[in-house]
């Protein structure tokens, strides 16, 4: 990158060229089409974000939060704001900026949720500076401005796969063995996998195996439901009862 040309990489609080080439080749977000998602970037200045998977643009007119309960719901994920109170419950995973997370990858927030970039920490190939400004660049070669540095980066990074790690052992720990959070992590070969391999949050479970999953049952519950207990007249709206 030469004097941080903006051409060549996004930075959601400044408008360049390279906005319009992508929502140019930006599709409508389709979550039962959609694959992996790298990150979600709000586009700035206007009303909407981009979705970046490895081979495709997609572009949503709603903001992130959206976006994802859009892409939960469809695939039965969890629900996020279900899951956020369960892990600040807990009390192992932060207490704010909760990741998004499902079986199969994970997304974390740099700032406010709902008006920031998220990333997927399995996707990041490097991190590096240039003069004071903090850039990511993705596998497929996608490139960011960071609006946080680079200790706060790494640490929601971790946090993020570690909640990946301890989903996927919920799952899959009848199937696939593992004693750690690194054996239920499939980091590809990449600087800043290297980095995240060697942190200690990765090397031992904060929370015994299901124990997520029966909270977020409980939670989900009162969640959904709770509104329901103080007027029993509204059970005769609830299609599923």
């Amino acid at each position: 990158m030469r004097n941080n040309e903006p051409e060549m990489y996004l930075d959601d609080r400044q408008w360049s060229p390279l906005w319009e080439h992508y929502l140019e080749k930006a599709v409508a977000f389709d979550p039962l089409t959609a694959q992996e998602i790298n990150c979600i970037v709000p586009i700035p200045d206007r009303t909407g974000v981009l979705i970046f998977t490895d081979t495709e643009v997609h572009f949503s007119k709603e903001n992130a939060v959206k976006t994802l309960h859009r892409f939960s719901s469809i695939h039965s994920f969890s629900d996020y704001e279900v899951l956020s109170i369960c892990l600040k419950k807990l009390g192992q995973f932060g207490s704010y900026k909760m990741p998004w997370v499902c079986p199969f990858f994970t997304l974390f927030p740099l700032e406010s949720k709902k008006q920031t970039i998220w990333i997927n920490p399995i996707k990041i190939s490097k991190l590096f500076k240039v003069e004071d400004q903090f850039f990511t660049e993705f596998t497929n070669g996608l490139r960011i401005a960071l609006p946080v540095h680079r200790r706060r980066f790494v640490q929601r990074a971790e946090i993020a796969c570690l909640l990946l790690a301890t989903i996927r052992r919920g799952v899959l720990h009848f199937g696939l063995p593992g004693d750690i959070p690194l054996d239920f992590l499939y980091f590809p070969n990449t600087s800043f996998a290297k980095t995240l391999s060697k942190r200690s949050s990765l090397k031992e479970f904060r929370t015994p195996v299901g124990e997520i999953n029966r909270l977020y049952q409980q939670t989900y519950s009162l969640y959904h439901c709770e509104p329901f207990m103080y007027d029993p007249d509204d059970s005769d709206h609830i299609d599923w009862l």
